[in-house]
């Protein structure tokens, strides 16, 4: 019987045999596993390391109404969605660089179109500040459409930006806040512009200016100028007097007739800004806004309730398609790359402010909102 056992010494070779070779057996194998490995730790790492890239990918679209809280009046909660569309942003590897470039619905940007000046942390925590004032806005828009006074109260306005040649510049800094006009103590959002309304270039207004550290106060007189040509042409009123910023509220408290809150979880940006709205309104409303239809939407919304543009379209086009949505609502100035990308998968319909969008779904057989539940 042959049984197997470690092998033994068998002594030195017979006179005319050749001692078996096994050293260049042994270096290829060696080799070609020293290859092997190499290979799967540069696979590993092509998915690993991070290049200076930034990737768009699909995201979501998720349904807003059962993110809606509202608190001491009644609700409506609708049967079907309204939905805000997300883009799935992230750096990337080599390996997912190279397989973006073969993939339609993922757009690759570099680092710097991204963060900008800001860290990735601190880029994330711009967008979710980006989300927060969208949030705010949309719910005010929204109550405002139905009937509701929302004043904002603020500790002043703060100078985001000083327009070169303009009475500001050189007086005023970036980061400066203004607690008050000609005496009178910014309060409430619109002070600013109620007091600013009947002043005219060549009037001298007096400001009360605390800088970043809040140090103190200081006033300081500034000459008013006529808007530039730009700012005309946009509508500015060329009879009425420039400071020449741009100011946004300092701590805004937004005095809503109820509590209103909507769950965003951790998605920033502010591109939710019209479905947030619509979606409010959908809830304090007893019928169905949308009619029936699963209804996404993408679309900044302002102050005065009109719609500004987004980014990402492709990603969230391509989301809206795969999810089955029967509508989505979009700003008129993406439309087209919108249309070009979902061709007649989905209705698409264009919006420039909040009204058209509720004017569209009514007659898409929504209800409208004449039968808000607003005041009186």
């Amino acid at each position: 019987m042959s049984t197997e056992g470690p092998s033994v010494p068998a002594g030195p070779p017979v006179d005319g045999e050749q001692p078996p070779r096994h050293r260049g057996r042994a270096w290829s194998w060696w080799l070609a596993g020293s290859a092997l490995v190499g290979l799967i730790a540069a696979v590993i790492l092509a998915f690993i390391i991070e290049i200076p890239y930034y990737e768009f990918r699909p995201g979501s679209a998720r349904p807003i109404a059962p993110l809606v809280q509202v608190e001491d009046t009644e609700s409506f909660p609708p049967d079907s969605n309204i939905a805000y569309t997300t883009v799935s942003l992230q750096q990337s590897t080599i390996a997912s660089y190279i397989t973006a470039q073969f993939d339609d619905d993922v757009e690759v940007v570099g680092e710097q179109v991204v963060l900008g000046d800001r860290s990735p942390t601190e880029n994330r925590q711009y967008n979710l500040q980006l989300m927060d004032t969208s949030k705010q806005d949309a719910i005010r828009i929204a109550l405002q459409t139905l009937g509701y006074d929302v004043p904002i109260a603020v500790d002043g306005n703060v100078v985001v930006q000083v327009q070169e040649g303009s009475a500001a510049d050189g007086v005023l800094e970036v980061g400066d806040t203004i607690v008050a006009i000609d005496g009178e103590p910014i309060e409430f959002n619109e002070d600013v512009s109620r007091i600013m309304d009947p002043k005219s270039p060549g009037e001298t207004v007096t400001l009360e200016v605390e800088a970043p550290e809040r140090t103190g106060t200081e006033e300081v007189d500034i000459t008013l100028q006529p808007p530039d040509e730009d700012a005309v042409e946009q509508g500015a009123d060329p009879e009425r007097g420039f400071i020449g910023v741009s100011l946004q509220p300092r701590e805004p408290d937004y005095q809503y007739p109820f509590p209103v809150d909507i769950d965003s979880g951790n998605v920033g940006g502010p591109s939710a800004g019209l479905a947030f709205s619509l979606a409010v309104i959908d809830v304090l409303t007893p019928q169905e806004l949308t009619g029936g239809l699963d209804v996404a939407v993408t679309g900044t919304i302002r102050p005065d309730g009109t719609v500004g543009p987004v980014g990402g379209v492709a990603q969230k086009t391509a989301v809206v398609v795969d999810e089955g949505y029967d509508v989505f609502i979009v700003p008129r100035d993406e439309a087209g790359q919108i249309r070009a990308h979902a061709g007649d998968r989905v209705d698409v319909v264009p919006v420039e402010t909040l009204d058209e969008a509720l004017d569209a779904l009514s007659s898409l057989g929504g209800s409208g909102f004449e039968t808000a539940a607003a005041p009186g």
